[in-house]
């Protein structure tokens, strides 16, 4: 069954919608989501609409003002700050659009669901009592884990786990904020302080992931665990506070260059392979004709992937990860993390460490040897990857953060991954610029050429100390 009805069909009459796609008989797992969907993107376009009216009544005031240069100037301020809040609320109300229109993704030309990670904000329950933000500690670690588990938009990088994972990897200090109201956790934001005399000192939710960002009952709570952090870094002298989220959450500076590419996933092999397009099963095939054979496994294949990553980093002039960052979260994370590696004439050429959490695996870190490229041992490892998450059962998969239009982007997207926009917000102290640190800052460019020289074992020496302070 196809179906073709538009946005303003689907609002217009969602349990109507949900009826004809499904049957008005069948029972719908999602229509909970999708009613609760369509309320909130009418609820967005009902203050669109406030804000329209407030930005039209601002503008008719001009003229009449036109001989009063105090008036006339606060009346511009005042248009500054609605445009700002209305390109807010469309952004909302457009991400909010992608999300429902993903639930009717069996028809064509529509954009495939999502994992529920990645939705707005959802009112969990509401606040009844006075609302405090308070720094947490170890103490309040099961409290924490429990509104975690129990959040829709939870993703792994949430869970407390991770503070004790990155302080015994990296030594780093850490600062987890939670909203409570009558006792209980109603808003969590971890972040970690990098401090170093190359990067400098800040904060981020969370360094070295893609997610892991604030969480919250509603967006005001989600306002608030962010402000009340703005205070703590002004008034520790961190200089910015950066929160990496997949919505738009203030008005705080954002960038949003970035987008993880995520994959719907079929329920067999045999229909991935009838998805694929037929340039990326010839690539396939002509790897699998090699002498190669892929191995699926824990610790006991950290050092082949080691081996090829660190040599793939130095490639890539990118200072590498200590081998005991990846055994702390193979050991912390047993039963969800696993590697993946390829091997051509017996020697590990092409790996993969995959994290999985709800219904989604992620890759985090893949790498091939670069003298394979021609032999598309990339294309295998990618295959082989989402053949075991299939078996897994899992339903979708992330293939990782890219620039939009990039190399690595157009390489996800020809495996059907669709885009989900990153908004990365800053808190900076005294009005500073953004931060750039990143491969593409120019000041980096000396750096990486001559680290692309170094021997992989002088680079396995001093990348860790390093990379510990690049988010």
């Amino acid at each position: 069954m196809t179906f073709n009805m538009n946005i303003k069909a689907i609002l217009k009459d969602p349990e109507a919608a949900i009826n004809q796609l499904w049957g008005e008989q069948s029972h719908c797992n999602d229509r909970a989501a999708i009613l609760e969907t369509a309320d909130k993107i009418n609820q967005i376009t009902s203050v669109i609409k406030t804000l329209k009216n407030d930005k039209n009544h601002c503008a008719s005031q001009f003229k009449p003002n036109k001989e009063n240069p105090e008036e006339i100037s606060r009346l511009k301020d005042q248009m500054k700050e609605i445009s700002s809040q209305l390109n807010i609320q469309e952004e909302k109300r457009k991400h909010q659009n992608d999300v429902l229109l993903g639930y009717f993704s069996i028809a064509k030309n529509k954009l495939p669901a999502v994992p529920k990670q990645f939705s707005t904000i959802a009112q969990q329950r509401p606040a009844t009592g006075e609302i405090s933000i308070q720094l947490i500690d170890d103490s309040k670690q099961s409290e924490w884990d429990n509104y975690v588990n129990q959040h829709t938009n939870s993703g792994l990088y949430h869970r407390y786990e991770w503070r004790k994972l990155i302080h015994e990897s990296f030594s780093h200090q850490s600062h987890y904020f939670a909203a409570i109201s009558n006792g209980i956790i109603i808003g969590i934001l971890p972040t970690i302080r990098l401090k170093s005399a190359l990067f400098g000192d800040f904060s981020i939710s969370m360094p070295f992931f893609n997610y892991g960002g604030v969480l919250a009952d509603t967006p005001e709570i989600a306002n608030a665990l962010l402000e009340y952090a703005a205070r703590y870094c002004n008034s520790n002298n961190i200089s910015h506070l950066e929160i990496r989220a997949t919505q738009q959450l203030n008005n705080w500076p954002t960038k949003s260059e970035k987008v993880s590419m995520i994959k719907q996933l079929p329920d067999s092999i045999d229909q991935l392979d009838k998805e694929l397009g037929s340039k990326v099963r010839a690539q396939i095939n002509r790897a699998k004709a090699k002498n190669t054979r892929t191995v699926i496994g824990k610790l006991d294949l950290l050092n082949d992937f080691y081996t090829v990553f660190s040599i793939n980093m130095r490639d890539l002039g990118t200072p590498v990860y200590g081998k005991s960052f990846f055994r702390n979260i193979l050991t912390q994370w047993n039963d969800i993390a696993n590697i993946v590696i390829i091997y051509l004439e017996n020697k590990p050429v092409s790996a993969a460490f995959l994290l999985a959490n709800k219904d989604m695996v992620e890759i985090p870190w893949a790498s091939t040897l670069r003298k394979t490229n021609s032999l598309n041992m990339n294309m295998l490892l990618y295959w082989e990857v989402l053949s075991f998450v299939i078996t897994e059962r899992y339903h979708f998969f992330d293939f990782g953060r890219s620039s939009l239009d990039s190399s690595t982007y157009r390489f996800k997207k020809q495996w059907g991954a669709t885009p989900i926009q990153h908004y990365w917000h800053y808190w900076l102290k005294d009005g500073q610029a953004l931060p750039e640190i990143n491969p593409n800052n120019k000041k980096f460019e000396l750096l990486i050429a001559i680290w692309k020289k170094l021997p992989v074992s002088v680079t396995r020496l001093i990348g860790p100390l390093i990379v510990k302070n690049i988010p």
